[in-house]
């Protein structure tokens, strides 16, 4: 099945909202084994929208539209695709009895205009909307289907889980190809070296790999097609996969799926009852910041402290001057010293430390642009490692905090083996 994603509103083409929903739909379709082979955009004009609903139409069998279900003159999705599929639209009693209580329930008089969000083409299965007054609607007709649904995401994605997913499974049907996916996740390692590593896994039979890069980490997704009666062998062909790409990549594939970096070194130092604190410089409390997104986090992050001046590492973590003025404040022998200073003030069993030059200037030949030392202190000992990391200021950061958060995964999973 084809299919094509067509969103409707200017402010998508104005840049004012981004078109999230694109992203989850063609997500949630591919899961079907539905080939999502468009995503148009079109303003709120009545004639660009009713050329690009023809052609849609025309080429696809299956189109969902979001947004232009609003009670105003320029909300006109459900008109144009009666136009075009050539039917009446018909007022649907239940829905406008849902829109009147919708205004009832906030104490106010329901406008006329929003009478015309009752009104469906001929022949529609209505998809009620608990939380707006934007009911959406699916239309099959001479083999095309059509799915109408809301703009803001948070009406269209209940909607679509709720009533449009199960129409879709039993349009599907139990005999057509699904995609079974996963993803993996690495860090350490670039794309070229990773496709090197993997050799012909990149063009096996039965799955199908790609590489994807992403700011702080790559991502290799695996894809196994097979119907309802085939997919354990799917399923079964994707361990294997998968199983053989961790073998070559050892510990720098980190995750998987919807596991995060730092999912995992929260949930590991919970499950150790191990503390950590931080001394920053060039992430500027970007780390700290990152570790309190984690839910519980204060079971395992004492605090941090950020230290950008020499002074402050001095007069704060008790970075010595000696060290300062002999190796400078972007090297390893100083990374180490708050690593070890911010440990000793915290009283953590972990403490992490990060400087660097994040740029877009600072850099010189013997230090560019880019390096960075990570600390680790530990109450085995305290190291350090160098980076060279690559990008604009803000990936630098970025990058410095997931090499620090993979540093103290990485510490941990040795300390395990031993």
């Amino acid at each position: 099945m084809k299919a094509e994603i067509v969103a409707t509103g200017t402010e998508l083409l104005l840049g004012e909202t981004l078109n999230t929903s694109a992203h989850y739909l063609t997500g949630k379709l591919s899961s079907l084994g539905i080939e999502v082979d468009y995503h148009t955009t079109v303003g709120d004009n009545s004639e660009r929208l009713e050329q690009v609903l023809r052609q849609a139409i025309d080429r696809s069998d299956l189109l969902v539209t979001t947004g232009g279900l609003g009670p105003t003159a320029d909300d006109l999705t459900k008109e144009l695709v009666a136009k075009v599929l050539n039917l009446p639209m018909e007022l649907d009693q239940t829905s406008l009895q849902q829109i009147v209580q919708f205004f009832g329930r906030r104490k106010a008089p329901m406008p006329s205009s929003n009478e015309k969000q009752a009104y469906f083409p001929k022949g529609s299965k209505i998809l009620p909307n608990p939380i707006g007054t934007a009911p959406g609607a699916i239309i099959e007709k001479s083999g095309k289907t059509v799915i109408i649904l809301p703009g803001p995401p948070f009406e269209m994605k209940p909607m679509f889980d709720d009533y449009v997913w199960p129409e879709l499974q039993r349009i599907v049907g139990p005999d057509s190809e699904r995609m079974n996916e996963r993803v993996l996740k690495v860090f350490g390692i670039g794309e070229s070296a990773i496709e090197e590593v993997l050799g012909g896994l990149m063009h096996l039979a039965d799955v199908s790999i790609a590489l994807l890069a992403k700011r702080a980490e790559m991502h290799i997704r695996l894809v196994a097609r097979g119907t309802e009666a085939t997919s354990g062998i799917a399923v079964d062909s994707l361990k294997h996969a998968e199983d053989e790409i961790r073998r070559r990549l050892g510990d720098k594939v980190f995750g998987r799926d919807e596991e995060t970096m730092l999912g995992i070194v929260g949930q590991t130092l919970k499950k150790n009852q191990l503390t950590l604190a931080t001394a920053e410089s060039c992430t500027g409390g970007l780390l700290g910041a990152t570790l309190t997104q984690e839910p519980g986090s204060s079971e395992f992050y004492l605090g941090g402290v950020v230290s950008y001046s020499n002074s402050l590492k001095q007069q704060l973590l008790g970075v010595k001057e000696k060290t300062l003025n002999q190796f400078g404040a972007v090297s390893e022998e100083v990374a180490r010293e708050m690593a070890e200073g911010i440990r000793s003030k915290s009283g953590s069993d972990l403490a992490i430390s990060t400087t660097g030059i994040a740029g877009p200037g600072g850099g010189s030949s013997s230090k560019p642009v880019g390096l960075v030392y990570i600390g680790i202190a530990s109450p085995e000992g305290v190291y350090a490692r160098k980076f060279q990391f690559y990008g604009e200021r803000e990936s630098v950061r970025q990058l410095t905090v997931q090499a620090a958060l993979n540093g103290i995964r990485l510490h941990m999973l040795n300390k395990e083996r031993g």
